[in-house]
């Protein structure tokens, strides 16, 4: 049996490995091949070149689709790890070179509050004279994609799910009231019923939004129908609606306070509706995060509470 040396293998690059993985991953020259942006011609070269190089097999090409023998898949294993030790090592130095010292960028969806989270911020920087938070408020699909796309350290989001490239950290439970304009007949009493809303105007988010998703869900299932007379995409320009018109709106608490303290919007606690809103914290998985978003994550956790945020 002929022993691999570092001789032998230096005419191995990361290139070709590349090109390896993804051919085994995808099972197939073609796809391999157009993921990493070669030819399938290239692909197959390259792959060959690894094999000349190694002096084994690593596909077998008699099969359709392609098989990977034993030694191939030994190999794949190892250059998956490999590759993962590369991508991080040249991710930390790429932060290194272009983050601000002592900075993090978070992005948040409007919705949890513009109020408290500024509040927070406010108080972080405070606590941590030498940090700052760079803090953005977008669609909770641009959250996501900020995060993905290392555009931001940290994401706030409501109903938080992890995937690809995404870990999750469980924050608050906000309550969820009734947001009436004054002197709506609804608005006299501190607490209703959540029957008491059936037939009213009303000014929802939109309908592909999961807290939406959610309140229609829980209203059907109580035999409650509403009159929907606008859709929006974002919590401030419903209560922009709500200033305007006789209709009344289901919102997280924390995101109403402001307005509650100025008399804009009175707020009505639900009986017998059992419906609260998950907020998490959403981080690039396999990143190492940098001292002052690890530090701005643990401000935040502390700050929670399970009823909502703080000031609500």
């Amino acid at each position: 049996m002929q022993d691999l040396s570092i001789g032998r293998t230096s005419g191995l690059n990361l290139q070709a490995i590349s090109v390896f993985c993804e051919v085994v991953r995808q099972r197939s020259f073609s796809r391999g091949a157009e993921r990493v942006g070669v030819t399938q011609s290239a692909a197959s070269q390259q792959i060959a070149h690894l094999e000349q190089v190694l002096g084994f097999k690593l596909i077998d090409r008699s099969y359709r689709p392609l098989q990977v023998t034993e030694e191939g898949e030994l190999y794949y294993r190892g250059c998956l790890q490999i590759l993962g030790e590369h991508n991080r090592v040249l991710d930390a130095i790429n932060r290194k070179r272009n983050s601000t010292e002592g900075q993090v960028r978070v992005v948040s969806i409007y919705s949890v509050g513009l109020h408290s989270l500024n509040e927070i911020v406010r108080s972080y920087m405070q606590e941590s004279p030498g940090s700052t938070v760079r803090l953005e408020y977008y669609h909770p699909l641009k959250v996501y994609e900020a995060i993905r796309n290392d555009e931001a350290e940290v994401g706030v989001i409501s109903y938080p799910k992890s995937g690809r490239h995404i870990e999750v950290l469980p924050w608050v439970d906000e309550e969820m009231v009734l947001a009436c304009p004054p002197g709506h007949p609804l608005s006299a009493s501190k607490r209703i019923d959540i029957s008491k809303i059936a037939g009213v105007n009303f000014v929802g988010f939109e309908k592909e939004l999961t807290i939406r998703k959610k309140i229609d869900r829980f209203l059907r299932s109580k035999g409650i129908e509403v009159n929907i007379l606008s859709e929006f995409d974002n919590i401030e320009t419903i209560k922009q609606a709500l200033d305007i018109s006789d209709a009344v709106s289901i919102l997280p608490r924390s995101g109403i306070t402001r307005e509650v303290e100025r008399g804009i919007i009175t707020e009505v606690h639900l009986d017998n509706f059992d419906l609260s809103r998950p907020v998490g914290l959403i981080y690039r998985s396999r990143r190492d995060l940098s001292a002052t978003a690890s530090e701005f994550i643990r401000f935040l956790m502390s700050s929670g509470s399970a009823g909502g945020l703080p000031g609500a």
